[in-house]
Formats: structure tokens, C-alpha cells, sequence
């Protein structure tokens, strides 16, 4: 990730990944997110005042993951708002064949 992603980027970032590594350090998490710990503390912090569950549990296994029961609503889009976004990329992004990026895996 590059380092000049907005705060929200990052926070939705730290999402997805919280998702998918239960138990992740801040050490880890702020790797990940191209920031220091501290900044990845912070990142854990807004998504708690966004009210998602983030449970952290100290010592040698510790860290951070999402409260349990916790399943996040899929985006939904119309028809013709699937179809805006599909066109939107195609014509901005070269790289949307490549599925091992960002846009081609989206």
C-alpha cells in the first residue's frame, strides 16, 4: 500500500485484514498498512467510534480481531450501477485484466 492512502483507505484496509487474519499484532497490522504501530493503533480506534466490534487481547498470542458474530452487510448495487462501475474501470485501468491486482480482483 502506498503511503499516501487516505485514513479511511486505511481503515478499510484494516477491516478487510482483521477479517481474514484473526489475532493479527498491531506489529503486523501496521506493516500491512505502511504506517507505524502507533498509527495502526489509531486506525483499530476509528473503527471502534465506527462502532465495529475490534477485540484485543494482550500477551505473546495476543491481538487484535472482530467481535464475534460480527458479519458486515455486502455492498449491493443496481443492475446499472454494476454496469457504471464495470465501464468506470475498464476505461480508467489498464491493469483491470490483471486479477492478481487490486482492480482486476475487485
Amino acid at each position: 500500500m502506498s503511503h499516501d492512502e487516505s485514513p479511511t483507505a486505511r481503515a478499510l484496509l484494516l477491516l478487510e485484514l482483521l477479517q481474514n487474519n484473526p489475532g493479527i499484532t498491531a506489529d503486523r497490522l501496521a506493516g500491512r498498512l505502511g504506517v507505524s504501530e502507533r498509527a495502526a493503533r489509531r486506525h483499530v480506534g476509528i473503527l471502534r467510534e465506527a462502532g465495529i466490534p475490534v477485540e484485543s487481547t494482550r500477551g505473546p498470542y495476543g491481538g487484535y480481531r472482530l467481535g464475534r458474530g460480527l458479519r458486515l452487510p455486502p455492498l449491493m448495487f443496481t443492475p446499472t450501477e454494476a454496469l457504471g462501475l464495470v465501464m468506470a474501470v475498464l476505461d480508467g485501468h489498464h491493469d483491470a485484466a490483471d486479477p492478481s491486482g487490486p482492480v482486476g480482483s475487485a
